[in-house]
Parts: structure tokens; C-alpha cells; sequence
């Protein structure tokens, strides 16, 4: 009897059973990409700002810049010399400090390696560590330094230990990409990488001894308590399997789901649906080095053939708006009176002058993502509507690794690759430079995938960025340059500047607050209050 006793008393002041982890799962239209936050330049953005972080972030609707790792900063009057002071108390997952060295060797190996995005830090001369806490960046020419600075691309910090857990000999030894990209990291970000299946999924756990946790006025989080425990990105290619899943509750939140599916959830209240601005936009590029799409008048004469105001009613639901130019709506550096007419008889009447009155004697190739549907209905318009005017579309519906794999082989061998590819592209940095840069710059061999080389261009667009610190009103002026030569030569057509979308489960709270244009397809879990 009193060993019973005991017994039952030793049951009782046992531990209690620990609470379920919070677990919120992301459905993803696309695989990954690479895993090396200096050089990954595509997909994996949707975790990148979850494990690591910047000097600084940016808030388009506040239109303000957040501290980060950055506590403050400040410039001279040129703006050529910009001090950031490194928060005290911020360490790696390794349990390594954040100081200024760790800066310095993050961006160095970035700009040194000169993979991915690293072109936005052109304007940096040299980096001096003046102490543990504060780092200078001294600069060729005035540059907009806190927008690079909060770009979703080449910015990331990452603890120097990494050349030692990588066996390598320095920061841009290949083997440092390569511990990378076997899934190891080492951020100090909010949430630490688990797991890492590019073509399956990506786990994240909740980091408990991040700095913001202990921040109770930091606007960009929740409370440790109410973020999920466990963030996974699942990628689902499909939009309808996206939807099914969410409603058997094997996902939590949906990147894309059937528009027509839209208006249900919205009815539901086990259900939330949030619509933001984006500076996501879906473009048309041309294959300008394979005929008959090398002549400006056959290339122009598509662009009058596409009924832009069918294509977002239609293939978008109504969900986006007609692009003007590459520059979408809201971002400084766009213009309203870029958009291509529809105008069928003007198409033909290019046509002819290029020589084909009768329409184009071969059939053009048209790739796009698998499973995306809004690409998929589009596709299907243009398809359509090219065909009025005597030219012949096959579609080729592709995953994003195959489309991609493809389209690289189009600087060498241009006739052997797709002739029509459509696009999303969203902002590294948070300039016109992004977008001009990366789909049209001659040297821009990664993402200038119409194959388009225009020197003038070349050289109008690197002088606005140069302006932009100092002379944004010559910039913009240039930049407008830039953009109607693109738009006369038309080695892409811009269709629509995205309104973004994404679908819950009830119980997830504050996802408004959790998506910020500056960084598409990112979910930042740290925000999230989960019921």
C-alpha cells in the first residue's frame, strides 16, 4: 500500500506531457533552386528570409525601412559612405556572435562570387570593420544603399564558421556552396533548416533563441509562443490538388488555388483569403536570335495580336491588371502609357511588312510551370489569339527545372530552345534596375532569357542606377528611355502586374501582416499568431 503511494506520488510530480507543436504547412507551386543564400537567385526565397537575415527590411506600405540586424544607420550628404551599427545579443544557430566581421564576410563572399544578385552591390567600393558593432560601406558613386541593403536577394548574413564545417580553404571555395546545398545553413534567423528536399519540401523549426523573440516592440513577429513551432514549404504543382488539400487540412496555406474556387473560400468562415499589391508580374519573353522572331516587326506584330483585358479577366480571374512596361504598378520607376494595343489588322499589317502575309511558315514553342493554372490559361489565349493572325503556337507545359534547364542553352545554341517563355519575375533590389537589369542586359546570361543585347540600353540603364542616390529625378527620366526602347523592340511582353493571393485555414492569424510585396512567395512565419 505505501509503495503504491509512493508510486502514485512519483507519477504525479513527473513532468507534464509537452504541448503539440504548432505545425503550419505552405503549399509551393515550385521546387527549389540552390541553397546558398549568396548565390540562390530563384524559388528559394520562400524560406532565405526565414533562416537569414538582412542589415535591414522594407515596409512598402509604411514606404519605411526595418532595423534588422542592423539596430541603425546613417550616411554622409553624398551618400557615398553609409555606417551601420550591428545589434549586441544577435548570434548565429551555432551560437556564434553577429558582429561586424560576420557582415563583412557575408557580402564579401556575395560580391566575390558575383552569382545570383550580387550585381546590386556594384556601387560597393570596399567594406571597413571599424569594431565589433559598426561597419562601414564606402561606395564609387551615390547609391541607394538601404534599398540594397533590404533587397530578397545577395544580402543575406551568414556566420564565417561556415569555411570550417565546409573543410574549405576560404569563403568562395566550392565546397562552402556545396555544405550549403546538402542542406546545411548557418543563419540567425528566426527559424533553423531541418530539412532541405528541393523537389519535396522544406523544414524549418522554430528558432528559440532568436533576438526578436526578446524584442516585445519589434513589429515583425509575433510571440514565441503563438508563431508556429514548425514551418514546412510543401510543393504541390498543381493549383486544384493545392485547393483539395487545403480543405482536407493536409496543408495550411495555399499559394495558388483554382479562381474559381476563390469565391467559396472566401465564403467559408473555416477559411481566410488575403489579396495584397504585389510587385510580381508575368511577362512574355521573345527568343530574339531565332527567326523569324530576330525581326522587331514579327515580334511587335505579337504584341498587337494579345487581348490583354481578356487575359486578366479570363486566365487571372480579374486578379491583376494590365501591365504597362516591365515595371509593375506602384513600384517607383513605373509608367502608365506602355501597354500594347490589341489591334488585330495593325498585327497583320507587320506581319506583311516582315514578309509574311500569310503568317509564319513554322510553329513557335510556347514553355510555361506545370500546374500553374493562371499560366496555363493565358498560354491558351495567346495560343488562340496568334492564331488569327496566321501564326501557329504549341504549347509545352514544363516543370520549372525542365523550363529553366532548357532556356539556358538558348546564348549558345538559340534555335534549339523555345521561341515564347513565360515569366514571373519580382524585385531583388527594390529599384527599375531589377527588372531591367536581369530579362534585358546583354550580360545578364542567367535571366535574359530573350537573348536580347542592345547596347545603347546597356548603358542608359547602368547610368540611372548610378543617379539614383543622388539625381533620382534623371534617373526616372532615364530609366523611362530605357523602358520605350524595350518597348519598340519588344524582346518581351509585359501581360500583368499581379494582385497576390493566399488562402488559410481560419485558425492562422495575422497572415495579412505576414506578406510583404518586397519579398514574393514569402511567408514570414515569425509573424504569424497560430490558434
Amino acid at each position: 500500500m505505501v509503495i503504491g503511494v509512493i508510486a502514485g506520488f512519483i507519477i504525479w510530480l513527473r513532468e507534464p506531457s509537452p504541448l503539440p507543436k504548432k505545425v503550419v504547412i505552405y503549399a509551393s507551386l515550385s521546387e527549389m533552386t540552390t541553397a546558398d543564400p549568396s548565390t540562390e537567385f530563384s524559388n528559394s526565397i520562400m524560406w532565405l528570409p526565414l533562416v537569414y537575415e538582412t542589415l535591414v527590411w522594407y515596409d512598402p506600405f509604411k514606404d519605411q525601412f526595418v532595423p534588422g540586424l542592423a539596430e541603425r544607420w546613417e550616411s554622409d550628404p553624398e551618400g557615398t559612405v553609409w555606417t551601420f551599427y550591428i545589434r549586441k545579443g544577435a548570434k548565429f544557430h551555432d551560437g556564434s556572435p553577429v558582429n561586424a566581421e560576420a557582415v563583412a564576410f557575408s557580402i564579401n563572399r556575395t560580391i566575390v562570387l558575383g552569382g545570383g544578385a550580387a550585381y546590386i552591390w556594384d556601387p560597393v567600393e570596399r567594406i571597413e570593420v571599424i569594431d565589433e558593432y559598426t561597419i562601414k560601406f564606402y561606395l564609387k558613386y551615390p547609391a541607394p544603399l538601404l534599398k540594397i541593403a533590404a533587397s530578397p536577394y545577395s544580402v543575406y548574413i551568414f556566420c564565417p564558421n561556415v569555411i570550417k564545417y565546409a573543410n574549405a580553404t576560404s569563403s568562395v571555395d566550392p565546397k562552402v556552396a556545396e555544405w550549403f546545398n546538402r542542406g546545411n545553413e548557418c543563419g540567425s534567423g528566426p527559424y533553423k533548416l531541418i530539412k532541405w528536399d528541393p523537389e519535396f519540401e522544406v523544414v524549418l523549426e522554430k528558432w528559440e533563441e532568436w533576438w526578436g523573440w526578446r524584442e516585445p516592440d519589434y513589429a515583425w513577429r509575433s510571440s514565441i509562443d503563438k508563431a508556429p513551432d514548425v514551418f514546412i514549404i510543401k510543393i504541390i504543382k498543381d493549383a486544384a490538388t493545392q485547393s483539395r488539400m487545403l480543405r482536407a487540412g493536409e496543408i495550411h496555406i495555399a499559394q495558388y488555388v483554382p479562381i474559381e474556387d476563390l469565391e467559396l473560400f472566401e465564403r467559408d468562415p473555416n477559411y481566410v483569403v488575403v489579396r495584397k499589391p504585389s510587385f510580381q508580374n508575368l511577362l512574355m519573353l521573345i527568343n530574339t536570335k531565332k527567326p523569324p522572331l530576330n525581326d522587331t516587326r514579327v515580334r511587335r506584330a505579337i504584341a498587337h495580336a494579345i487581348p490583354y483585358e481578356d487575359i486578366v479577366k479570363l486566365a487571372r480571374g480579374g486578379l491583376a491588371r494590365v501591365a504597362s512596361g516591365p515595371i509593375p504598378y506602384g513600384l517607383w520607376g513605373h509608367f502608365g502609357n506602355l501597354t500594347y494595343t490589341y489591334d488585330l489588322e495593325l498585327a497583320k499589317r507587320l506581319l506583311a511588312e516582315a514578309g509574311y502575309p500569310d503568317g509564319i511558315p513554322r510553329t513557335l514553342t510556347l514553355v510555361y510551370t506545370a500546374g500553374d493554372i493562371y499560366e496555363a490559361r493565358a498560354a491558351e489565349i495567346i495560343k488562340a489569339s496568334l492564331a488569327k493572325i496566321g501564326i501557329n503556337v504549341e504549347i509545352k507545359p514544363m516543370s520549372w527545372e525542365e523550363q529553366w534547364a532548357l532556356a539556358q542553352k538558348g546564348w549558345e545554341t538559340p534555335e534549339e530552345v523555345q521561341d515564347l517563355f513565360i515569366f514571373y519575375w519580382w524585385p531583388d533590389v527594390l529599384s527599375p534596375v531589377t527588372y531591367l537589369y536581369n530579362m534585358f542586359h546583354s550580360k545578364s546570361k542567367a535571366f535574359n532569357l530573350c537573348y536580347y543585347e542592345n547596347q545603347t540600353f546597356d548603358a542608359i540603364i547602368t547610368e540611372a542606377y548610378s543617379l539614383e542616390g543622388s539625381n533620382p529625378a534623371k534617373a526616372l527620366e532615364l530609366y523611362y528611355k530605357a523602358q520605350y526602347i524595350i518597348y519598340m523592340d519588344v524582346p518581351a511582353i509585359p501581360l500583368w502586374d499581379m494582385i497576390d493571393i493566399r488562402i488559410a485555414t481560419a485558425r492562422i492569424k495575422n497572415l495579412d501582416e505576414a506578406i510583404n510585396p518586397c519579398y514574393p512567395t514569402v511567408i514570414f512565419a515569425q509573424r504569424l499568431i497560430i490558434e
